[in-house]
Formats: C-alpha cells, structure tokens, sequence
C-alpha cells in the first residue's frame, strides 16, 4: 500500500473514532435531558396534587368560616328581634278589635 492510501485510511478511522465519540456524547446528552424532562414532569404532577389539596382546604376554610358569618348574623337578627318584640305594646280597643274582625270575615 502506498503512503497515501495509508494516510487516507487513517483519517477514515479517525473520523469514525470522532463520529463514535460524538454519537456517545449526544446518546448522554440525551438520556440526562430525558432524566430531567420526567423529573421536571413528576415535580409538575406534584404540584398539581398539593395545589389541589391546598385549594380544598382554603375552601372548606371559606365555606366554614360563612357558616360561622351567617350563624352569628341570624342569632343578632334573632337578638334584636327578641329586643324589639319586648318593646312593642299592643293597644286594643273596641274599635280595633272591630277591624281586626273585619280583616278576618272579608277572607271567608
């Protein structure tokens, strides 16, 4: 074989050495992004999950919290009604009881 040949088949070698390096080289790349692509995906999945379980509880809370809000308004409504009920007097004479049997017969 000549000097050349030679020359030529060694740089023939060397490049297929250099192509396997590189092949290697983005196979790895390409496994550790695949590894971070699922980890990043399991994370976001995670995410999700506790937001959701978050969310739950903030509205249980808020659902709570207007069942405590309504509670405490009727029993004041209630209160001042009682207040006021003690305070009213009726005043019945012949006259009114008069129209209040008026009131009652017109329905019949």
């Amino acid at each position: 074989m000549s000097n050349t040949q030679e020359e030529y088949l060694h740089s023939l070698k060397r490049i297929k050495e250099v192509e396997d390096k590189v092949r290697v080289e983005i196979e790895t790349h390409r496994k550790l992004i695949e590894e971070r692509i699922n980890s990043l995906q399991k994370d976001l999945e995670n995410d999700i999950a506790a937001s959701k379980v978050q969310g739950e509880i903030l509205v249980e809370k808020s659902i709570e919290e207007a069942r405590i809000n309504a509670s405490k308004e009727a029993d004041k409504i209630m209160e001042d009604s009682e207040k006021k009920s003690q305070t009213i007097s009726i005043h019945i004479d012949q006259q009114t009881i008069k129209k209040i049997i008026d009131i009652f017969l017109s329905g019949m």
